[in-house]
């Protein structure tokens, strides 16, 4: 039997007898039931949904501390692949709410996902329960991003709240740690340095950034160099320097405990769009870009330049929405929710390009060909895939 979802997830289950795992994109193996025939009863296999993606809005692809899994959101699910094989992967179903952005704990052992409504849940990586350990209300409102600190004790959360646009408080009490100030519209995102001194930074829709010491965290000051949206900012793992990039195609470099401008990358302009994501490299020498422009760039952060330009493509669709550098694999995100794993060695050309269904599936069916069961799945937006 299939069943269709209507975040773009088609599940497989097995009547009758009780299989091993199956080649291909394994999301969740539920324990063994019974049906109303006494039969053995098991889901065998789920292929999970692309990211869900909107044109001029960033999306943020979650690392794994250990380097195992990436996270991303689709609907009201949070869903977890493995890097390496993305076919395996798993799925957390519990939001009420469409789901915006998921982090993982700098510990590996927890993961914070926030919605639509505000709401902020804090939940197990470690048992396929996913049991969920805290949740929180920080503000009525969308929340888009989401930062630990380096001892997973304090989380900063940002977004569209009607009195104010984040939080920061402790993980396990909701107890405040300073405030989130300094801005008059919404804050698109924040990340904090992970070393101490902690610092803390965000980028606003009023085309600023602002920089935070703490804890408490308390306001220092606002950055104005960019010209229209703040759409993100990341500190460098080392702590060393912080980046913001903006819709207006710039990315500024700044002292990650003082929070003085360092550089602009490519001086002018870095990208010919807006740019909606920046990640940097394990060693905090470099940064990836994700642009409107239909590209994607590494920089080198020390010598201001461009080590390599990735070219998507030239639609719309191909335009970069997110992305992500862990350990080897730098990953981004296109407007049609293709997951891409770059090629640093051959620029024109990704590694792989992750595929399937982002809508929800209206139809679904099976056909044996030469001996083989295939899986034809139709969505919402007109997309055939073949599994």
């Amino acid at each position: 039997m299939n069943t269709l979802g209507s975040n773009g997830i088609a599940k497989a289950w097995i009547h009758g007898t009780q299989s091993g795992y199956a080649e291909g994109a394994i999301l969740k193996r539920a324990e063994p039931t019974l049906n109303e025939n006494n039969q053995i009863r098991s889901r065998e296999k789920v292929f999970a949904s692309l990211p869900q993606v909107e044109r001029g809005v960033s999306k943020i692809l979650g690392g794994d501390p250990k380097g195992n899994n990436f996270l991303y959101t689709n609907g009201k699910c949070v869903i977890l692949r493995n890097i390496d094989n993305p076919a395996i992967a798993d799925i957390y179903t519990e939001h009420a709410h469409q789901v915006v952005v998921a982090k993982y704990a700098p510990s590996g052992f927890y993961i914070a996902s926030g919605d639509v409504s505000g709401k902020l849940r804090i939940w197990d990586t470690t048992q396929k329960e996913h049991l969920l350990k805290y949740e929180y209300q920080p503000f009525a409102g969308k929340i888009k991003d989401i930062a630990w600190t380096e001892d997973s004790k304090r989380i900063a959360v940002v977004g569209e709240g009607r009195e104010k646009f984040g939080a920061v408080f402790l993980w396990d009490s909701g107890s405040s740690v300073g405030e989130i100030t300094g801005h008059n519209k919404v804050i698109n995102s924040v990340d904090i340095k992970q070393s101490r001194p902690y610092r803390l930074a965000t980028g606003s829709d009023d085309n600023c950034a602002a920089f935070f010491e703490g804890p408490p965290f308390k306001f220092k000051f606002t950055i104005g160099d960019h010209s229209r949206f703040v759409n993100c900012v990341r500190f460098s793992p080392d702590g060393n320097r912080f980046a913001t990039a903006s819709a207006d195609g710039q990315i500024y470099i700044y002292d990650g405990k003082t929070g003085e401008k360092i550089c602009a990358l490519g001086e002018s302009k870095a990208h010919d769009g807006g740019i909606y994501a920046i990640s940097w490299s394990p060693d905090s020498t470099h940064l990836l870009s994700a642009s409107g422009d239909k590209t994607s760039k590494v920089w080198d952060v020390g010598v201001n330049s461009v080590v390599s330009t990735f070219p998507m493509g030239s639609s719309v669709l191909d335009q970069q929405l997110g992305c992500l550098w862990q350990k080897d694999h730098l990953l981004s995100i296109s407007l049609s929710g293709y997951i891409n794993y770059l090629d640093k060695n051959n620029p024109s050309k990704p590694l792989r390009v992750i595929k399937g269904h982002s809508k929800s599936i209206q139809c679904l069916t099976v056909h044996k060909n030469g001996g083989k069961s295939y899986i034809y799945s139709g969505s919402h937006d007109g997309h055939i895939n073949i599994l």
